[in-house]
C-alpha cells in the first residue's frame, strides 16, 4: 500500500495566510516591474522567484511517500470452531451449523491475505487441539466465555495476531469479564428461528432459594414458531404443560395446565409449597409435537435451594398505624422472617407481638443493651420524634448498625428533620441531610420509579419490571429531607412538582446498613390492586433480605458472594468482613481456588474507607467443581479458616436455548473492538484480516524534500538561472 502523505508545519490559518501574502507581494512586484521593463521582462524576471517562493512553501507542507511492504512473519490467525451438540441443529432444512462451519473458515481461508497463517481449534466447554472431532450420539456443551477467555491465556496467541469465532452463541448469554487484547471478529451461524418448527421454552423463572415451608411461583415461557403453527394449530390451542418433581430417584407429575399457544407465546405458572429443606428439583415438559425441528428445549429443569427460617425483625413504633398493620400482615406471613413488634400502650408500658422470644429485655421498652440488638437481623423504627429515644438507647443503636447491623427508618409527621433528628446522633444514620427546619410531611399524589442508580442495588433487582407490570404507583405524603449524603444510594424516586427526590434511599454506616423510606403512605400499595400488592411484597422481602446482608463465615470472617450460582467463565465477586475485636488486629488473608485449572491464588483488595473490608475477583474459566478457601493470620498463626466449594456449571442444558444469539454476538464483538458477520458476510471478515494485515506489515516513510537532496538541487540551480537571466538582460 503506497500513499503520499503531508506533515505540514504550521496551522491551515497560518499556512493559508503566508500563501495569500506571497501572492500579494509578487503581484506588487510584477505592477513595479512591468511599468520599468515591460510585460514580458516583468515575467521572466519573477519566474524565478515565484518558483523559488513555491518550493519554500512545498517544504512547509512536508511531503511524504509512504509505502507498506510485506515482511516474511506471517499473521497469525486463530479460528474458535464451535463444535458443541447445538452446531448439529439442520436449521437450514438440509444442512448442519457445523457443516456450515467448516465450509465457512475455508472461505474466509480462501480469501485472506497470502501472509495469513490460519489456526483452527475446536471448542465447546474446553477449547482442544487441532483436529479434535466430538464423538458421535455424546453431548458437548458449550462455554463461550471460558473459550473467549482463552485466547489470552495460551502463550501462542499474542503479538499482533488475529481471532475469529464461529459459534451459534450457545445457550446462555454468560457475561465474560476478560476480553481477548487480540483483535475479534466473530461470525454467528444460525438462520432465523421465525420460519422453523419448533415449540420450545423461552425461560423458565423461578426463585434460587427459598424458606422451608413457603410458597413461591415457577412460571414457564413458551415461544412456538410459525412453522409449528402452520402444522399443529389444534395442540398448540389447548397445550399440556406439565411440572415434574425428583422423588424417590424418578420424575414424577406434580401439576399440569392447558395453555393456548396459538399467539405463538404463552405463559404457564405453577404455584409450589416447599416441604424439607435442601436442594428441590423440578422439571417443566411440554409436549412433543410432528416434526419438530429439536426436542431439547421442551424440558427445563431447575433447582430450588430450600432454607431454614433465619432473618429476625423487630419492629419498634410509638403508636400503631396503618402502616404496622399492613407490614405486620407481610412480614409475619413470610416463613423466612421471624417476626417482632412492640409498641408503647401508655407512659413506660409497651406491648410486644409476634414473636416473643426474650420478651423480658423488652418490657422496658427499646433495648438500651447492644447485645440485645444483635439477636436481631434488622430493625425498623416507626415514625416518632427523636427525643423519645434516650441517650443509652441512641448510643446502642448506632453501635448496632456500626459493628454490621440493619435498620430502616420509615418516614411521617415525626421522621428525619420533622422528628427532632438534625440534632440527634442518629442524624449520620439517615441517608439524606437534615436540618431542624425542613418542610412538613407534604401530601398529593406523586408518582414513584426506580432511580438510575438502583441498579447499584443488589436487591432492586427485578423491582423496575414488577412496578411496570403493576401499572406505576404513586406516594400520597412524601418527606422532603435535604440531598443526599456522600456514598448514600437512590432507590426509589417521586415526583415532586417538576422534579425527582429520592425516596427510598440506601446508605451504609460502619459495617450495616442504614434503609431511609421517606413515605409513611407505602401501606397503600398493600390495600391496592393485585398487581401493586404484589410489589409491596417483593419490596419488602427483597429489602429486608438485601440490607441485613446476612454473611457466612465464623467468629472472626464474614463473607459474602454476588452470586448463588457461576456459569463457565464468569467472576465471582467475593466480599469478605473482618468481625468483631480482631478488626483493629493485624490480621492477613491468604485466598487460593483449587478447580479444573488447577491451584491458583486470590488476590484481596482492601476497600477505600471501610476498615476491616476486602474484596476478591476470582474467574472460573471453566466448568466443575472448585473449592474457595480463605485463611485468616494473626502474626504467623491461622486464626480461623474458611472453605466453599462451587459446583461452576450452566443453568440450563445443552440445546434449551438452540436460537442464535445475534445480539450478543454483536456486543461482544464490539466490546472487543472487532466485527460480527453472519454467515452470509464473510466478506466482512476478509476486509477486516487485510486491515490487520496492513497494521502487522511494517510502514516506510520518506520525506521528499531528502530524496537525493533534490530540494536543495533545485533551489540552487534556480539561484544559477536567475544570476544568468539578470546577467543576459544586464541587469547586474
Amino acid at each position: 500500500m503506497n500513499a503520499l502523505e503531508w506533515n505540514p508545519s504550521l496551522g491551515p490559518l497560518v499556512f493559508s495566510a503566508l500563501v495569500l501574502g506571497t501572492g500579494a507581494l509578487f503581484y506588487f512586484l510584477f505592477g513595479k516591474l512591468a511599468s520599468t521593463h515591460g510585460v514580458r521582462q516583468a515575467w521572466m524576471l519573477l519566474l524565478p522567484k515565484i518558483t523559488l517562493a513555491a518550493l519554500l512553501l512545498l517544504a512547509l507542507l512536508d511531503p511524504a511517500w509512504k509505502s507498506r511492504e510485506a515482511n516474511g512473519t506471517p499473521l497469525k490467525v486463530i479460528v474458535l470452531r464451535d463444535v458443541s451438540t447445538s452446531m448439529d441443529l439442520k436449521d437450514d432444512g438440509s444442512t448442519s451449523r457445523a457443516d456450515r462451519a467448516g465450509k465457512l473458515i475455508r472461505q474466509i481461508e480462501s480469501s485472506a491475505p497470502g501472509h495469513a497463517h490460519f489456526q483452527v481449534l475446536p471448542f465447546d466447554t474446553v477449547v482442544h487441539d487441532a483436529g479434535h472431532e466430538p464423538k458421535a450420539g455424546q453431548t458437548s456443551g458449550t462455554d463461550l466465555a471460558a473459550a473467549v477467555a482463552a485466547l489470552d491465556d495460551q502463550g501462542a496467541f499474542t503479538g499482533d495476531d488475529a481471532a475469529i469465532l464461529v459459534t451459534d452463541g450457545g445457550d446462555e448469554t454468560v457475561e465474560i469479564p476478560n476480553l481477548p487484547s487480540i483483535p475479534l471478529a466473530v461470525v454467528g451461524v444460525g438462520t432465523p428461528a421465525d420460519a422453523w418448527n419448533d415449540l420450545g421454552l423461552d425461560a423458565v423463572n423461578a426463585p434460587t432459594s427459598i424458606e422451608e415451608g413457603a410458597g413461591f411461583d415457577i412460571e414457564a415461557e413458551i415461544v412456538a414458531r410459525q412453522g409449528t403453527l402452520a402444522r399443529s394449530r389444534e395442540a398448540l390451542g389447548a397445550l399440556k404443560v406439565s411440572l415434574d418433581e425428583w422423588r424417590d430417584k424418578k420424575w414424577a407429575e406434580a401439576q399440569s395446565k392447558t395453555v393456548d399457544a396459538r399467539s405463538l407465546h404463552a405463559t404457564a405458572a405453577f404455584h409450589v409449597k416447599a416441604s424439607g429443606s435442601g436442594t428441590q428439583r423440578y422439571r417443566v415438559r411440554l409436549p412433543e409435537l410432528p416434526g419438530e425441528l429439536t426436542l431439547d428445549n421442551n424440558t427445563r429443569t431447575l433447582a430450588v435451594q430450600v432454607l431454614k427460617r433465619s432473618l429476625h425483625v423487630l419492629y419498634f413504633t410509638q403508636e400503631l398505624g396503618a402502616d404496622y398493620k399492613y407490614l405486620r400482615a407481610e412480614l409475619g406471613a413470610d416463613p423466612g422472617i421471624i417476626f417482632t413488634a412492640m409498641y408503647r400502650v401508655s407512659g413506660d408500658r409497651f406491648t410486644v407481638q409476634g414473636d416473643r422470644s426474650g420478651f423480658e429485655d423488652l418490657e422496658g421498652g427499646f433495648p438500651v443493651n447492644e447485645a440485645v440488638l444483635k439477636r436481631y437481623d434488622c430493625i425498623i423504627l416507626g415514625s416518632f420524634p427523636a427525643s423519645l429515644l434516650g441517650d443509652p438507647q441512641i448510643q446502642a443503636l448506632v453501635r448496632y448498625v456500626e459493628t454490621g447491623g440493619a435498620l430502616v427508618l420509615l418516614g411521617g409527621d415525626a421522621s428525619f428533620g420533622c422528628g427532632g433528628y438534625a440534632e440527634s446522633r442518629l442524624a449520620p444514620l439517615i441517608p439524606w441531610s437534615v436540618v431542624k427546619n425542613e418542610p412538613e410531611l407534604t401530601t398529593g399524589n406523586f408518582p414513584v420509579s426506580l432511580a438510575a442508580s438502583s441498579s447499584a442495588v443488589g436487591f432492586a433487582a427485578g423491582l423496575r419490571e414488577a412496578l411496570a407490570l403493576a401499572g406505576g404507583g404513586s406516594f400520597d405524603s412524601v418527606n422532603q429531607p435535604g440531598a443526599l449524603r456522600p456514598g448514600a444510594v437512590s432507590v426509589l424516586e417521586a415526583q415532586v412538582g417538576n422534579r425527582s427526590q429520592s425516596a427510598v434511599a440506601l446508605e451504609r454506616y460502619g459495617k450495616g446498613q442504614v434503609l431511609g423510606i421517606a413515605t409513611n403512605t407505602l401501606w397503600r400499595w398493600a390495600a391496592g390492586g393485585q398487581g401493586l400488592k404484589s410489589f409491596y411484597g417483593k419490596f419488602w422481602r427483597q429489602s429486608l433480605r438485601g440490607v441485613t446482608q446476612k454473611l457466612e463465615g465464623g467468629t472472626l470472617l464474614g463473607i459474602r458472594w454476588n452470586r448463588e450460582h457461576y456459569r463457565p467463565g464468569e467472576a465471582a465477586n467475593v466480599e469478605v468482613r473482618l468481625q468483631g475485636a480482631s478488626d483493629s488486629g493485624a490480621v492477613r488473608l491468604a485466598g487460593s481456588v483449587e478447580g479444573p485449572d488447577g491451584n491458583r491464588e486470590v488476590a484481596f483488595a482492601p476497600v477505600a474507607g471501610q476498615a476491616g473490608f476486602y474484596t476478591a475477583k476470582p474467574v472460573f474459566a471453566q466448568r466443575g467443581g472448585y473449592t474457595f478457601r480463605i485463611a485468616a493470620y494473626a502474626g504467623g498463626q491461622v486464626v480461623e479458616n474458611y472453605e466453599r466449594f462451587l459446583d461452576v456449571s450452566p443453568l440450563v442444558e445443552e440445546g434449551a436455548n438452540p436460537e442464535l444469539k445475534e445480539a450478543y454476538l454483536r456486543d461482544l464483538a464490539k466490546r472487543a473492538h472487532g466485527i460480527y458477520a453472519s454467515e452470509n458476510e464473510t466478506a466482512q471478515v476478509a476486509v477486516f484480516l487485510k486491515e490487520k494485515m496492513a497494521l502487522h506489515e511494517p510502514a516506510q516513510a520518506f520525506a521528499l524534500a531528502d530524496v537525493w537532496n533534490v530540494f536543495l538541487i533545485l533551489v540552487l540551480v534556480i539561484l544559477v538561472a536567475e544570476w544568468l537571466l539578470r546577467r543576459r538582460l544586464n541587469l547586474i
